[in-house]
């Protein structure tokens, strides 16, 4: 099965694979888009992630290295492997040294081949970066040590723990499969409201479950916590049957099983700002954040509270 969940972006690969390499594909469980080799991709793949990007990598192609260039620099999915299909000839006279893909396939390829390459990249990434395996977005490790890369370098940072409240009892009435949209659902919400403020030195991670995390400068992460309580009241009502939302509430249970009415979902979000509040390590930081997130989930309705304590 495929490791991740978001498809596979093939561009300019028209006569380069068959379809005989997609048979291949959908057998083992990849799903598949496709992109003209154009630097507007970079939209597409902002609409909908995916997994891994594989590209045709002719010749003497400065399209083809502007737009690997342009996907690596990405401050958002510039993690997301790039696989080049390369002819023999090409691949003698390949600058490995400047070259940012993560890995290639010399064309002619042969279909089970292409399946292999996605898995081991794929699987190389995860363990590279500990991906969330349903958002792409980073993982625990990978924020913890983003943080602290922030703090050694002194220099001001904000930090938001988002929580979705009440997902447990969506999850419970709806499923985990709603759920799991819920999720993708808020990553993408996330990583639109952080290309908004046009911070290149943002960042969003998955701790895992409802819970995420972002970063940006101290003086973007009012405007970006804004963007995403508004956004997330905007669309969440619409995974709710008609019924559900009409009346602004559902059935469900509580953590002890106990029936339960609980209102719609919303997210609280806590922020730190080392611009205001003198913090040394990240311990102190997630200590700050899980008081400052408490007291959000407290207060009804899509909110962000900053911490203001020195």
């Amino acid at each position: 099965m495929n490791p991740g969940n978001g498809p596979v972006l093939f561009i300019g690969v028209e006569g380069v694979l068959n379809q005989q390499h997609l048979d291949m594909l959908e057998n083992k469980g990849f799903p598949f888009l496709f992109a003209d080799n154009d630097l507007a991709v970079l939209r597409a793949i902002h609409a909908n992630p995916p997994a891994c990007i594989v590209m045709a990598y002719p010749e003497n192609n400065d399209t083809a290295d502007r737009l690997i260039r342009e996907l690596k620099s990405d401050n958002i999915y510039g993690h997301l492997p790039v696989v080049l299909l390369v002819e023999r000839e090409t691949l003698a006279v390949m600058d490995w040294l400047h070259c940012m893909a993560d890995d290639y396939l010399v064309t002619p390829v042969e279909p089970s081949d292409v399946a292999a390459r996605l898995h081991l990249v794929l699987a190389r990434m995860q363990r590279d970066i500990s991906a969330n395996p349903l958002t792409g977005l980073p993982g625990n490790i990978s924020i913890m040590n983003e943080a602290e890369r922030r703090l050694a370098l002194n220099e001001p940072f904000a930090v938001a723990y988002l929580d979705i409240d009440h997902f447990k009892a969506f999850n419970d009435k709806y499923g985990f499969s709603r759920g799991d949209e819920i999720l993708r659902m808020t990553a993408r919400i996330l990583v639109n409201a952080i290309k908004s403020a046009n911070d290149k030195a943002a960042y969003v991670g998955h701790v895992g479950g409802d819970d995420f995390v972002f970063i940006t400068a101290p003086e973007c992460i009012r405007a970006v916590a804004r963007q995403v309580c508004d956004n997330f009241d905007l669309i969440v009502a619409n995974f709710y049957d008609a019924a559900d939302r009409a009346c602004g509430h559902i059935e469900s249970v509580d953590r002890e099983g106990n029936p339960r009415t609980f209102p719609l979902m919303t997210c609280s979000i806590a922020i730190v700002d080392t611009s205001i509040s003198a913090v040394s390590h990240l311990a102190e930081i997630s200590a700050r954040s899980a008081e400052i997130k408490k007291l959000a989930k407290s207060i009804a309705g899509s909110n962000y509270i900053i911490d203001r304590r020195r």
